[in-house]
């Protein structure tokens, strides 16, 4: 009997927008020193798993970590623009009280209140993201490789959480993921995904 692809979820380490909490968006910056140690740490925990492939948003942060565990592991690295992070806009490179000075607090909180129906000014809607994702998660399953990883962001990271669990959009703020942890989907034609795994932080010693 045929085994369900694997599908790894990996946010890529951390870089100085993510320990300052902006909204990184299209802006970047490499991964810091706590970064590559994450992406490492995230390389010894997926040693075990016989990854054969990396999907990667093409954002030089996210292609950094998935080239670290490509190269760790023997795993081909594929850039797959599905899997980008989100266009925030006016928002990108801002803090949450950046954009309540700027932009005020009923705009950010319609943000918090409904994210999945929001659009960022200037930038994506959610719902666009989730469409995209949709597409992504059915081009994976049906790509062949039964062990593959999706090296991508946090708020993107969550929205492939919703779209494969088919679940409500307010899960959007009840989902945490650490720098460089790595979660688990399956796959099987009849069943769907399932949730096997969320969350493992890498296996990065203490500082």
């Amino acid at each position: 009997m045929e085994q369900p692809l694997r599908l790894y979820l990996v946010r890529h380490g951390q870089t100085e927008l993510n320990r300052d909490r902006r909204f990184r968006g299209f802006s970047d910056a490499p991964l810091n020193a706590r970064g590559r140690l994450e992406a490492t740490g995230a390389a010894a925990a997926l040693e075990p798993s016989g990854l054969e492939v990396i999907y990667t948003s093409p954002l030089p942060r996210a292609v950094e970590t998935a080239r670290i565990i490509g190269d760790a592991l023997g795993a081909a690295v594929e850039i797959d623009d599905g899997f980008t992070d989100i266009d925030y806009g006016e928002w990108q490179g801002l803090t949450v009280e950046e954009v309540e000075d700027r932009f005020g607090g009923e705009v950010l909180g319609s943000w918090k209140r409904d994210p999945g129906g929001f659009t960022f000014p200037g930038g994506d809607s959610m719902d666009s993201v989730a469409a995209r994702l949709g597409s992504a998660l059915e081009r994976v399953a049906c790509a062949g490789p039964q062990v593959a990883a999706a090296v991508s962001h946090l708020a993107v990271l969550k929205v492939c959480f919703i779209v494969a669990m088919g679940v409500d959009f307010d899960y959007f703020w009840r989902l945490g993921l650490d720098n460089g942890s790595v979660s688990l989907l399956s796959w099987e034609d009849g069943s769907g995904w399932v949730l096997e795994s969320w969350n493992r932080a890498p296996e990065v010693a203490a500082e």
